[in-house]
Formats: structure tokens, C-alpha cells, sequence
């Protein structure tokens, strides 16, 4: 949703992929999308792959856990990457997350901003 935002204020594919870690492929696709739908035909895009095992609590805590430092939850510096983000869900409940569905934990909870581009 962040993307077709973008993309409606005049953002470019570049930029939007850039600012929120895409691919360009993604953000033209959703640029299509919402050029056809509007951003209600994005919302209604599904994701695909099954039902996350992650309940409403572990999405509060992943919350929670992202507004504070990464070095509170044993990482050697305050950065949070996507990569310390999988490593902290996996350590909490057991399941390994795609980098692109980490991520997409982080934008639904509206804290992607807090993810750096850094890989580790």
C-alpha cells in the first residue's frame, strides 16, 4: 500500500523501489495495478502462500521488539536489518521467514522505516 501511495503522489518506480527495499519488477507491477484499480485493487492483491504462524501477540511483541535497539535483544549495534529481524523471529517462535515476508511483517506493522538496508 505504501508503494501505490507513492506511485500516486508521482513517485517514481525507481525511488519507490529504492525508499522501501523493492524490486523495480515489484513496483511496476503494482504501478500496473493501481493504474487499473486504484489502490483498492492493490489491497486486494493477495500475497499468496499460506496463513502466517505468527498470531496477533507475536505481532504485537515483533512490534515492540522493533522500537527498541537490536543490541536490547543481544545484537552487537542498535541497527535493525531484516536479517536481524528473521534471526530474532526464528530465535522467539521457531520459524524461519523469507527475507521479502520479514519485510512485509515490518510494512504491515508500519515500521518498516526501521529496518536498515544493511544486510547483517
Amino acid at each position: 500500500m505504501s508503494a501505490g501511495r507513492r506511485l500516486l503522489e508521482g513517485a517514481s518506480v525507481a525511488t519507490v523501489a529504492d525508499e522501501l527495499h523493492l524490486s523495480v519488477q515489484t513496483v511496476r507491477r503494482y504501478k500496473s495495478i493501481v493504474a487499473d484499480g486504484g489502490l483498492d485493487a492493490l489491497a486486494k492483491m493477495g500475497v499468496g502462500g499460506r496463513t502466517s504462524v505468527l498470531d496477533r501477540a507475536a505481532l504485537d511483541w515483533i512490534a515492540a521488539a522493533l522500537q527498541n535497539p537490536a543490541r536490547k535483544h543481544g545484537f552487537p549495534s542498535d541497527a535493525w536489518t531484516n536479517a536481524r529481524l528473521r534471526e530474532l523471529i526464528e530465535r522467539r517462535y521457531g520459524v524461519r521467514f523469507s527475507r521479502v515476508y520479514v519485510w512485509q511483517i515490518a510494512t504491515n506493522l508500519g515500521l518498516a522505516h526501521r529496518l536498515s538496508k544493511s544486510r547483517r
